[in-house]
C-alpha cells in the first residue's frame, strides 16, 4: 500500500511537471491534463481500494489462522492432560495391586501358611521390581523360606536383600536372622562374622543381646 501511496505522489508530480512545461511552452491544454490526472487518480484510488480489500482479507485470514492453532494448543493440552491422568490412575491401580499382594504374603507368613506367603512373595517381586515394597518382601521371603526350613533358599533371600540394602531399618534384623540359618546350614563361621558385625555395628540394637548370647553358644 505505501509503494501504491508512492506510486500516485509520483504519478501526480510527473503531471505536474508537465503542466508547468507546456504552460510555460504557450500550448497547454489544461481541460486535457486535468482529464488524465483525474484520470490516473482513480486508477490509483481503485487500486489503494483493491489493496484494502486485500489487507482485510489477509486480516481475516490470519485471525481464522491463529484461532484454528488456539484450538490445536487446547486440543494438544487436553490430550496431553487426559494421558496424565490415564497414567496416574494406572500407577495407582498398580500400586494398589502390588500392596495387596504384598500385603497378603505378610498376612499368610502371620498365620503359619508359610508356602502361601513364598508364593505371594516371588509373585511380587516379579511383578513389580521397582516399587517400594521390593526390599520388605526380599526379607519376608527369607523369612518364609526360613520358616518353611528350606534354608538354602531363605540365605539367598537374605543375601539379596542385604547387598541392596544396607540402609535399610531391617538390616541389622537381618543379620541376626540370617546368622540362624547359616547356623542350621552348618556354616558357623559365616554365622559368627555375622553376629560380630550386628554387634559392633549396632550395640544399641533391640536383638544385640540375643546375638550376644547367640554368639557365645557357638
Amino acid at each position: 500500500m505505501k509503494k501504491t501511496l508512492l506510486k500516485l505522489i509520483l504519478s501526480m508530480f510527473f503531471m505536474l511537471s508537465l503542466l508547468e512545461i507546456h504552460a510555460d511552452e504557450g500550448g497547454l491544454d489544461l481541460e486535457m491534463a486535468f482529464f488524465k490526472i483525474n484520470k490516473e487518480v482513480k486508477s490509483l484510488n481503485n487500486e489503494i481500494l483493491s489493496l484494502k480489500e486485500e489487507n482485510e482479507l489477509l486480516k481475516e485470514t490470519q485471525r481464522q489462522n491463529s484461532e484454528k492453532i488456539a484450538k490445536l494448543f487446547e486440543i494438544i493440552e487436553l490430550n496431553s492432560t487426559e494421558n496424565k491422568k490415564e497414567e496416574v490412575t494406572l500407577k495407582t491401580d498398580i500400586e494398589k495391586n502390588a500392596l495387596k499382594l504384598y500385603s497378603d504374603g505378610k498376612s499368610q507368613f502371620v498365620v503359619g501358611d508359610y508356602e502361601k506367603a513364598i508364593e505371594l512373595f516371588i509373585n511380587y517381586l516379579e511383578n513389580f521390581p521397582d516399587l517400594e515394597n521390593v526390599a520388605d518382601s526380599k526379607l519376608w521371603l527369607g523369612r518364609a523360606y526360613s520358616r518353611s526350613e528350606a534354608y538354602i533358599d531363605s540365605k539367598k533371600s537374605y543375601l539379596d536383600f542385604q547387598s541392596s540394602h544396607t540402609n535399610h531399618p531391617k538390616y541389622a534384623d537381618s543379620l541376626y536372622e540370617l546368622s540362624r540359618v547359616l547356623i542350621e546350614l552348618k556354616e558357623l563361621n559365616n554365622a559368627k562374622l555375622l553376629l560380630l558385625e550386628m554387634i559392633e555395628g549396632y550395640p544399641n540394637h533391640s536383638l544385640t543381646k540375643k546375638a550376644n548370647q547367640l554368639l557365645l553358644e557357638l
